[in-house]
């Protein structure tokens, strides 16, 4: 289960030098968006907060939602150390429960993937949002399923970006923009290394 993987992985994940890369690089261009300090913000699949602590201190309040224990004790670790006092550690799972705030801003970093129902989830976050409101998500481009280890609990290997578009679009977001913001390179077994980029996409309630 992927919840599991998280829970057992969580004291750890900080550790790799890759995700702490991606996280930075993830961070550095939703910090690019026109933020302010009133903005009400939601993070689903918070992890360990490589990326809403990054984005915390140019926002009113975060919303720090995931659906791993493990990961958010790590957080909540990191936010009393950090004397934080706008970020709030929420473990739920959207596609199952709701929340009944409303946010001006909505990110997601490397989450969507581990999600099997990819139209109710952004549809959502589309009822989540406030008028204006914006939508931030990280993933991978589509790939061949060699990214992930065994047991990672990926329901889609990364996403077409044209069928996201099309899905938000259906929903009523405008407009929708990508962007790759990073790439993931990974030596194979044989020695040979492989890329993988992540896009950013973003779109408008």
């Amino acid at each position: 289960m992927t919840q599991t993987h998280f829970d057992k992985s969580a004291g750890e994940w900080d550790q790799k030098q890759r995700r702490v890369e991606l996280a930075r690089a993830i961070a550095e261009n939703i910090a690019a968006l026109p933020l302010h300090d009133k903005m009400k913000a939601l993070e689903y699949g918070c992890g360990t907060g490589l990326v809403g602590l990054a984005i915390a201190p140019r926002i009113g309040s975060l919303l720090a939602m995931d659906t791993s224990k493990g990961m958010l004790e790590v957080l909540t670790g990191k936010i009393k150390e950090q004397g934080l006092t706008n970020v709030t550690p929420v473990c739920l799972d959207l596609t199952v429960a709701a929340c009944d705030q409303r946010f001006d801003l909505i990110f997601s970093a490397m989450t969507l993937h581990h999600i099997g129902e990819t139209g109710l989830i952004l549809e959502k976050f589309y009822h989540l949002l406030n008028d204006d409101g914006i939508l931030a998500i990280a993933d991978l481009d589509r790939e061949d399923g060699s990214f992930h280890s065994e047991g990672a609990g990926e329901k889609h290997y990364g996403f077409s970006r044209e069928e996201l578009s099309e899905t938000l679009a259906g929903l009523g977001f405008s407009p929708v923009n990508f962007k790759t913001v990073h790439t993931i390179r990974k030596i194979d077994e044989d020695g040979g290394s492989r890329d993988y980029p992540v896009f950013l996409l973003t779109a408008k309630k």
